[in-house]
Parts: structure tokens; sequence; C-alpha cells
């Protein structure tokens, strides 16, 4: 039987949900718990973004160790020969983030992990007001009408080249980083009138 276009991706990469999942369920279930419990908003604003911080460093950090072993090694034992089966995929490879090596690698993902989490965090907690209807549409409006035009489509690439695999890793690590502080900076009035 011929896999060759079978892949397998990378147990690493199954990590990824955490961060994305904490954006949402931080935000969105816990934000009412800890002010019941006594926390402070300003606590919550800066415990969240901690919360973030250190899940994005241990995801990335955790899949540089997996790509580097783990993954390296079931394809150095044959056992995904790109010839006979498709290989295993890891997105440090599809973005070009191992070019630089697994410090510059891990850097990468988690500047990128970091801004994902805060996106979803304050997409989470602007859910239920007007504000969050307006940019759900507006992301909608934003992926449906920018595909189809060609420059709105050049520049939707653009963004995501900055934001994935630009050729310098500097400037996507700090194009990351900046939106990720801006997006998650929203936050502080989001949830200073959030009702409990």
């Amino acid at each position: 039987m011929d896999h060759s276009n079978s892949s397998m991706i990378s147990v690493g990469n199954y990590l990824w949900l955490l961060p994305f999942f904490a954006g949402i369920f931080i935000a969105g279930k816990n934000f009412r718990r800890v002010i019941n419990l006594g926390g402070k908003r300003r606590h919550f604003f800066w415990g969240s973004l901690a919360a973030h911080a250190v899940l994005a460093c241990a995801v990335s950090l955790a899949n540089v160790v997996i790509y580097y072993t783990l993954d390296r090694a079931l394809i150095g034992m044959g056992i995904f020969d790109p010839f006979l089966f498709g290989g295993i995929i890891n997105l440090i490879e599809v973005f070009g983030w191992h070019v630089h090596g697994p410090v510059v690698a891990f850097l990468q993902q988690f500047a990128f992990l970091f801004f994902m989490a805060t996106f979803m965090h304050t997409y989470a907690g602007i859910q239920g007001r007007w504000y969050g209807w307006v940019t759900s549409v507006a992301i909608v409006a934003i992926i449906s009408v920018f595909t189809p035009i060609a420059p709105l489509r050049a520049a939707l690439a653009w963004f995501f080249n900055l934001i994935l695999t630009h050729d310098f890793a500097a400037v996507q690590i700090l194009a990351c980083l900046a939106l990720g502080c801006a997006v998650y900076a929203l936050n502080k009035p989001i949830f200073a009138r959030k009702a409990i």
C-alpha cells in the first residue's frame, strides 16, 4: 500500500490548542469566578497576561524539543520516511522557523502563540456586547471581501506573512509581541466595564 501522499501531524502541534483555548476560557469562564472570589480586575488583567505568556513559552519549548528530538528520531528510524510515507508535519518547519535554529524557532513560535492567545482572550472578552458583534462581522467581512480582490488579498497575505513567515525573524517576533500587547491592552477598558 502506497502512503506517499499521507502525512502525520506532529504531536507538538496539538499543544498549540492549549494557548488558543486558554485565551477563550480564561476570559470567558474565569473572570466572574475570580471577581466573585474577591479578586480585583487589575489582578485578573495582569494574571491573565502572565498565564498567556507562561503557557505560550511552555508550549513553544515543548514543541521545539519534540521537533528536534522525537520528530527527527521517528523520521531517522525510517518509520516515517518521506519517500515511503509523507512524513511528519510540524508547523515549525511549515512556517520556516527552523531555518534559524532552535532558539530563534522557539522565540518565533512563542511570539506567535502569545499573539494568538491574547487575541483570543480579547475576542472572547467582547462577546455578548455590541462591539463583539461588530468585530465578528468585521472579521468575516475582511476575509470574504479581501480574498477575491487582488490588492486587498495582497494586503491580507502581507499581514499573515508578517506574523508567520517573515524572512527576518526579528521582524516577525517584534510584530507578534507588539500586536499581542496592543490587542491585550484593549482588555483594560473591556473588563473595567464588564458586568459580573
